[in-house]
């Protein structure tokens, strides 16, 4: 992995952390859930986009015909 590469996912990552404790600091202040179900979807991204099986891994060509 290129270093540039690697310092956007430790952005990245950061970023997320401080996304994530804000939010449950908020629900705290709050005493509601609704700010959590509002970033309840930003799991799911970094799942989707840091999933190490996909990384890097492209499907060969088929060689043959259609039909």
């Amino acid at each position: 992995m290129k270093p540039w590469a690697r310092g956007m996912q430790v952005v990245a990552a950061i970023a997320v952390a401080v996304v994530a404790v804000s939010s449950i600091v908020q629900a705290v202040r709050q005493g509601s859930w609704a700010p959590i179900i509002s970033v309840g979807w930003l799991p799911a991204v970094v799942v989707a986009t840091w999933w190490p099986s996909t990384r890097g891994r492209c499907r060969p060509r088929r060689q043959g015909t259609a039909g």
